[in-house]
């Protein structure tokens, strides 16, 4: 039972990076942000790449450039994305399959489709925990680091225009505030959040794979839904929903895996946990004038 709860605190820290930058694009600006898939991949890339490039460098400045570099990674992703959007003027959605196969394609040229970190010094056990977990205190560290960030700037005028955006893009222009600035730091600070994501992930399972984000919108997007559903808040934003659906997401996972369920279908079964949510959410609000188009 103890081990099960680890698995589930460890793989959500793993993935709060992710879900606080999912909740800025999807629930905040209100965005089909599917270059997070990309950033999360390249956020990976990017880290490993300072791995195998500092052998010998002592592990705690190590792990200070590999964070850094998984952070611009994933914000290169995001600029690329915003700038087409705003600058291009093409959808968000565009955009992003756009962004996608660009980056699809650099990631195959900087890096094999499999890397392994095996032979490396992992950073994140510089500080030892439990044997089987010995990156939990580190991650630990990052997750609440990356909460800590994320909701400072929720408090600034930032945060509120962000959420400012969601309701109403065209807003800014009566005001005088610059509507492409807001949005493209909104999705450079998802998009980087989701590229420490990938680094992490990948340094916790020892090796980085090109096709690694794949279904990452979807798990985004599921754990949205079910954070919702678990905590009300009439409040424009809230750390609580990305947190606690991430937690919800981890332990319906290992609940299924403990009574068996093959989990090569689990993909299908968060579609479906989407659909019936979204189906009685649109239900309930039929009524109502505004109805969010991802459901988060």
């Amino acid at each position: 039972m103890l081990n099960t709860l680890l698995v589930i605190l460890e793989q959500t820290l793993l993935h709060i990076p992710l879900m606080l930058g999912a909740y800025i694009s999807f629930s905040l600006l209100k965005v089909p942000d599917l270059s997070i898939e990309s950033a999360y991949v390249f956020g990976a890339l990017f880290g490993s790449k300072i791995i195998m490039g500092m052998p010998g460098v002592p592990i705690e400045l190590t792990l200070i450039a590999v964070i850094c570099a998984s952070l611009l990674g994933g914000a290169l992703v995001g600029l690329t994305s915003s700038l087409m959007t705003q600058k291009a003027h093409l959808p968000h959605l565009l955009s992003s399959i756009i962004t996608f196969g660009l980056f699809h394609g650099i990631n195959q040229l900087i890096s094999a489709p499999y890397v392994s970190l095996q032979q490396y010094a992992n950073p994140l056990t510089i500080v030892t925990s439990i044997q089987t977990h010995p990156e939990l205190f580190t991650l630990l560290f990052f997750g609440l680091i990356s909460a800590l960030v994320v909701f400072l700037l929720f408090k600034t005028q930032l945060g509120y225009a962000w959420a400012v955006y969601g309701n109403n893009p065209h807003f800014f222009a009566n005001y005088g505030i610059s509507t492409n600035f807001v949005f493209i730091i909104g999705v450079i600070v998802s998009n980087a959040l989701a590229g420490l994501s990938g680094y992490m992930f990948a340094q916790s399972n020892n090796f980085v794979e090109i096709n690694m984000g794949l279904g990452k919108a979807l798990l985004c997007i599921t754990a949205l839904i079910l954070g919702k559903a678990l905590y009300k808040t009439k409040k424009p934003f809230s750390l609580t929903v990305p947190l606690a659906g991430t937690c919800a997401y981890f332990a319906l996972q290992q609940v299924l895996l403990k009574v068996g369920f093959n989990l090569k279908y689990f993909t299908a079964l968060q579609a479906a946990i989407v659909l019936c949510i979204l189906i009685y959410t649109y239900r309930k609000k039929r009524s109502h004038t505004h109805i969010d188009n991802l459901g988060v």
